[in-house]
């Protein structure tokens, strides 16, 4: 999918969402006790937490990363303001993140290294370039009448050669980074970069509704789409990959996000959690569960080691989700700031579980 039309989908749909965003209110139930540690961010789409309790955070739009140590003030570790800086995440003293479609690497005052350029691998792979997204089931004269004007749903195609790194991971000096364009998680070691899995594509049926809001022909009510898969963050967890993913397309809940669970040592997929509003990040804990942001749905939701799903807390806009050092750390309101004279609100909020 390209990043750009999701950035601005992102954008514009969110807009909208933080209005009604706004009258959202906390679970009663034992709400988890939460505590602001960075605010008036502008797209503070990814945080990281170091073992010593190092607080980095970006704000993309701004190609700004920020680095916070216990009792100090916070600090800039990077910037490049004509760039996208994002994707952040901490193994040791090395911090990993992404500038535009670059993964990077930087440990102590030392300056940024180039990691990979993904760009340059889905430019010589496209991991999906055999996958075909769109229509299936059609008659031929139905798929005669499917519209062609510029933002019409494309009939059918395959995987185009487009990179935007979103997510990285680490473990070990390995970075598992979640391209949301190439929509494909890949590796990389010592420098060089591989595929591990890709995402598939996220069936949808026609309905009326659905029909009526893309504009397709009636004929096409019954068919179903096949959207691509998105993924926009990725978790480590006992030789597992956990990713979350929205479809390359509606973000209103018609076309559902998910969380894949991926087995590093049998090389298996599974999908252990769907029916998600547009899933933009993931946290394990030590014991296993999964915590998985909802944008648009405005919540966290969580996903225990038995497989009960409940909600974890009702939020403004949250995106990035990190577990660590007992906690859950949480970015949030991340779409303010877009409208012209707005400020920016986004934060950071740790939560007590």
């Amino acid at each position: 999918m390209s990043f750009n039309r999701l950035r601005r989908a992102l954008v514009a749909t969110g807009l909208a969402a933080a209005v009604a965003g706004t009258t959202l209110v906390p679970s009663t139930a034992a709400a988890p006790v939460a505590t602001p540690v960075a605010k008036n961010l502008f797209s503070p789409l990814s945080v990281a937490v170091g073992g010593d309790g190092t607080l980095y955070y970006t704000e993309n739009f701004a190609g700004n990363l920020w680095m916070k140590k216990p009792g100090k003030p916070r600090k800039v570790l990077y910037s490049a303001p004509e760039a996208e800086v994002g994707g952040v995440s901490v193994e040791g003293k090395a911090v990993y993140f992404i500038r535009n479609a670059k993964v990077m690497k930087k440990v102590g005052s030392n300056r940024a290294k180039l990691l990979a350029d993904l760009g340059a691998y889905e430019a010589a792979r496209n991991p999906d370039k055999d996958v075909r997204y769109g229509a299936v089931g059609l008659s031929p004269e139905c798929a005669d009448s499917w519209p062609t004007g510029e933002g019409s749903l494309p009939l059918s195609y395959t995987g185009i050669v487009e990179s935007h790194p979103y997510a990285t991971a680490v473990h070990k000096g390995v970075v598992y980074v979640a391209d949301a364009a190439a929509n494909a998680v890949f590796r990389i070691r010592d420098g060089k970069v591989s595929t591990t899995v890709l995402l598939p594509a996220v069936p949808v049926k026609i309905t009326p509704e659905v029909a009526e809001e893309a504009g397709l022909p009636d004929c096409a009510i019954g068919a179903t789409y096949r959207f691509e898969g998105v993924p926009t963050d990725v978790e480590v967890h006992d030789r597992k990959l956990y990713i979350s993913g929205l479809p390359g397309g509606p973000e209103d809940g018609t076309a559902p996000g998910s969380v894949y669970r991926y087995d590093l040592v049998k090389k298996t997929r599974k999908k252990i959690l769907t029916d998600l509003v547009a899933a933009t990040g993931v946290g394990v804990g030590p014991d296993g569960s999964v915590y998985v942001s909802e944008l648009f749905a405005g919540k966290v939701t969580r996903l225990s080691p038995t497989g009960h799903r409940s909600t974890f807390r009702r939020m403004v806009l949250p995106a990035a989700v990190e577990v660590a050092r007992g906690r859950l750390w949480v970015t949030e309101n991340v779409l303010s700031g877009f409208e012209p004279g707005e400020a920016p609100a986004g934060k950071v909020v740790r939560y007590t579980r």
